[in-house]
C-alpha cells in the first residue's frame, strides 16, 4: 500500500511538471502571434463607439444544421424587452429545412415584428466565421449581437447590453458566461438577466489591451459567443472574423476574434452574471463551422 501511494504521488508530481513545461513552452495562446497581429494592424484614432444614448443593434445568427432549435431561438429574439433594429440570419447551405422554417417564423410573426428581418443564403458552405462576416457587413447598425442558431437570448439581453456599454463607454466588446441547458430543461432556465442580478450590481471585469500580455490559456479571456456584443467599427478595425484557421491566434474563430479584439480595445466581461443561455447538447457544426 505504501509503495502504491508513493507511486501515485510520483505520477502526480510528474504530470504537474510535464504540464508546467508545456504551459511554459507551448502555451495555448501564442504571445508572439499576438504581438505580430498588433504590429500589423492600424487602428484609426478617430474610431470610437457612437455617442448615441441607444446605439442601433443588429442580432446576427449563423445557421447550419439546427432546424429543430430555430423556433426557440427565434422566440428569444421576439421576446426582447428592447427590440433589435435588425435581425440577420445567414443560412450556410444548411443540409436541413432551416431556410423554410425561418421564412415561416418571420411570416407567422410579421404582425408583431418591429425589427427588420433579413435572410442571407450562402451558395456553398462557408463556415461560421465567413457567415458572420457576411451578416455583419450587411448590417447598418452600430452594435452587433451574436446568437448561435441553437442558443437562446435572455429576454433582456439587448436592454442590459445597452446599459452596461453606456456605463463602460470605452469597451468595444461585451461578453460573459451563460446558463447551460439541454433537452427539455430550457423551460426551467431563467429568462431574465435582471431576475438574477440588477444591472447596477452586475460586476464587470474591464480588460485593457495591455492585460493580453499575460494570457496563456484559452479561458484567460472567457465568454460565451451567443449574447456577446461589439461595435461594428471595432469588428472592421481588427479584420473581422478569420475564416482561415492558419491566420488565427487560436483554433476557434470566436475565441480568436475575442483575443484580437482585446489586443486592440478594452473588453468588458461579466464573469459572474450570465448574459445568455447556451445549449450544451448540440454540436453538429463542431469542426465544420467553428
Amino acid at each position: 500500500m505504501f509503495l502504491s501511494n508513493l507511486y501515485q504521488k510520483a505520477r502526480g508530481l510528474h504530470r504537474q511538471f510535464r504540464n508546467g513545461i508545456k504551459e511554459t513552452f507551448q502555451p495555448e495562446i501564442s504571445q508572439r502571434k499576438i504581438r505580430a497581429f498588433v504590429k500589423s494592424t492600424q487602428v484609426a484614432e478617430k474610431s470610437r463607439p457612437p455617442s448615441s444614448e441607444h446605439p442601433s443593434i443588429a442580432v446576427v445568427v449563423p445557421c447550419y444544421g439546427h432546424a429543430s432549435f430555430l423556433k426557440e431561438m427565434f422566440e428569444s429574439i421576439q421576446r426582447q424587452t428592447v427590440a433589435p433594429n435588425e435581425v440577420i440570419f445567414v443560412v450556410d447551405r444548411s443540409p436541413d429545412n432551416t431556410l423554410q422554417i425561418l421564412q415561416g417564423l418571420i411570416l407567422e410573426n410579421q404582425p408583431g415584428i418591429t425589427s427588420r428581418f433579413t435572410i442571407l443564403e450562402n451558395e456553398s458552405n462557408l463556415g461560421q466565421a465567413a457567415s458572420l462576416n457576411k451578416g455583419i457587413e450587411h448590417s447598418n447598425s452600430d452594435l452587433i449581437m451574436i446568437l448561435n442558431d441553437d442558443d437562446y437570448l435572455m429576454h433582456d439581453s439587448i436592454e442590459v447590453t445597452h446599459q452596461i456599454l453606456k456605463k463602460y463607454p470605452q469597451a468595444a466588446l461585451l461578453g460573459g458566461h451563460s446558463l447551460h441547458f439541454g433537452g427539455n430543461s430550457l423551460g426551467r432556465t431563467p429568462k431574465m438577466i435582471q431576475s438574477i442580478c440588477s444591472v447596477e450590481n452586475i460586476e464587470i471585469d474591464l480588460r485593457l489591451p495591455n492585460q493580453v500580455e499575460s494570457y496563456r490559456k484559452y479561458n484567460d479571456i472567457n465568454m460565451t459567443h451567443s449574447g456577446s456584443s461589439f461595435y461594428k467599427f471595432a469588428w472592421k478595425s481588427i479584420g473581422g472574423y478569420y475564416p482561415d484557421k492558419s491566420k488565427r491566434l487560436v483554433h476557434f474563430s470566436d475565441r480568436d476574434f475575442q483575443l484580437r479584439m482585446n489586443a486592440l480595445f478594452p473588453v468588458a466581461l461579466s464573469n459572474i452574471t450570465p448574459l445568455s443561455c447556451w445549449r450544451n447538447d448540440s454540436s453538429v457544426d463542431q469542426g465544420v463551422n467553428s
